[in-house]
């Protein structure tokens, strides 16, 4: 997409997007964190795990990378509703993307990946999901580790939720590892 129009919509939707490394993760503060993670910070370690997972899997990589990439891009509107909060409030994340996305270079490739994510029909859509569910359970250890306690309380649902195979081991070995291991063993 070129053109003064095209580029100003895609420079619009990048500061938009810039908008999610302020936006914490609402449901850390429920439960005492004061600073949690941004969407943004959630968004990166997913892509990361979508990576690694989707070379387990067998699985398309590039196509894993893009759905975590922008798996929660709509927040940069709606905000990211804790999960008592999505008891209440139905946030509209198709509004959102649809005025979000509109005269964005991709923007209609950006949409279809957030649309597959939600919709949850696709091999690469389950491992991204499981992605997204996997940062959160190393999130969480890494909240335990520093003395939160009730953090440890998320792991169970979001390892029942798990569908690959691959998944449901990683999240065994974050369960069990030391979210300072890596530094503790220098």
């Amino acid at each position: 997409m070129g053109g003064k129009n095209g580029f100003h919509a895609s420079a619009r939707f990048i500061h938009e997007a810039g908008q999610l490394k302020k936006l914490p993760r609402s449901g850390w503060l429920s439960i005492g964190i004061k600073n949690p993670e941004s969407v943004a910070d959630h968004s990166w370690r997913t892509a990361l795990i979508g990576f690694m997972l989707a070379r387990m899997e067998g699985a398309d990589e590039k196509r894993v990378l893009e759905l975590c990439l922008f798996h929660d891009i709509h927040e940069a509107r709606v905000g990211d509703l804790s999960y008592v909060s999505r008891r209440y409030v139905r946030k509209d994340a198709e509004s959102a993307l649809g005025e979000q996305l509109e005269g964005v270079a991709s923007g209609k490739e950006i949409g279809s990946l957030a649309r597959e994510f939600a919709a949850q029909e696709t091999r690469e859509a389950a491992i991204a999901k499981d992605a997204d569910l996997l940062e959160m359970i190393a999130q969480a250890r890494d909240y335990v580790d520093s003395g939160n306690g009730y953090a440890r309380e998320w792991i169970p649902g979001a390892k029942k939720a798990l569908k690959t195979k691959s998944g449901k081991a990683l999240a065994q070995a974050l369960e069990k590892t030391d979210s300072n291991e890596f530094w503790l063993s220098l």
